[in-house]
């Protein structure tokens, strides 16, 4: 992925937790990542070190001690301080989409405000443990949709729309977290169990739809993973039949009757010369028969 390009639909990221599948905002435009890219490098480039550095260089030449010994190490220094403040800058900004190990106390810029520039599987890991399942199975299928090698005989569209529903679908899910913790509040007062039913009910009937979401979209995928498969079978077909086609141009089989021909030859000259030279027999040939009484 280029630097000043938005990332694709679904990457992996690596998080301080551990590494997680990441399904990106398709609002994000690339200007929209551009801009950001430049001011994360920026902030970055503007950082303790550089900004010491350039005082330490602008200093020194400032007074003129650039000449002597202690001047030119501090240039030295100076000069390695903004060296390393841009190659710091640079990393930030290139591992951008993909490294979100932190400081502790400082969060990634991407997710200051969650679901601004991606969700993670794990951004529902606090919903239940089927909408955490749930959620991580409809970014995978977005990044299967993405990937796969059916695009061209599908319609082009197809994937950016699964892709906008699904994002869309995320961001009803989190809504659901407050209707969440109180369903699960009121299942521990006693006497409000008909609270709780109609709110728990609720739920299940968001569930249920987004089962049915997933259904229709397995089912988007499933049919890409057949024609990929008959794809497969084609290609193959097709490289077998080039492959025999390439063996029976190289056949040897007129070499082989060419040398059968030579055997015949050379065995009917040294047959000859035995015969005319009295040489007696050839180790392989059967004594004569004796006479007969």
């Amino acid at each position: 992925m280029s630097l000043l390009h938005k990332p694709d639909a679904v990457t992996v990221g690596d998080f301080a937790d551990s590494p997680d599948i990441m399904l990106w905002n398709p609002a994000v435009t690339t200007n929209r990542w551009r801009r950001h890219i430049v001011r994360v490098f920026l902030a970055r480039l503007f950082s303790t070190r550089c900004v010491a550095g350039l005082l330490a260089f602008t200093l020194v030449l400032g007074t003129g001690a650039a000449e002597t010994l202690g001047g030119a190490l501090t240039i030295g220094g100076a000069i390695a301080l903004v060296l390393s403040g841009l190659c710091d800058a640079g990393i930030t900004a290139s591992c951008l989409a993909t490294d979100h190990h932190h400081q502790r106390g400082r969060r990634c810029p991407l997710e200051r405000s969650p679901g601004e520039f991606f969700f993670r599987s794990d951004d529902f890991a606090d919903l239940s443990a089927a909408a955490h399942h749930t959620a991580g199975l409809l970014i995978d299928l977005i990044g299967e949709l993405h990937a796969t090698a059916a695009r061209d005989w599908i319609d082009p569209e197809l994937p950016d729309r699964a892709h906008h529903a699904v994002w869309d679908v995320l961001t009803r899910l989190t809504r659901t977290a407050p209707a969440r913790r109180h369903a699960a509040r009121l299942a521990a007062i006693p006497g409000e169990a008909d609270l709780a039913t109609t709110t728990a009910t609720a739920i299940a009937e968001f569930d249920a739809l987004l089962d049915e979401l997933v259904f229709h979209l397995q089912g988007c995928v499933t049919l890409s993973r057949e024609w990929e498969a008959m794809l497969r079978h084609a290609e193959l077909a097709e490289h077998t039949s080039a492959a025999q086609a390439e063996l029976y141009a190289a056949s040897i089989r007129p070499l082989v009757e060419v040398t059968e021909e030579l055997s015949k030859s050379v065995f009917a000259y040294v047959t000859a010369a035995r015969d005319l030279t009295g040489a007696g027999r050839f180790a392989w040939e059967l004594p004569s028969a004796g006479p007969v009484p």
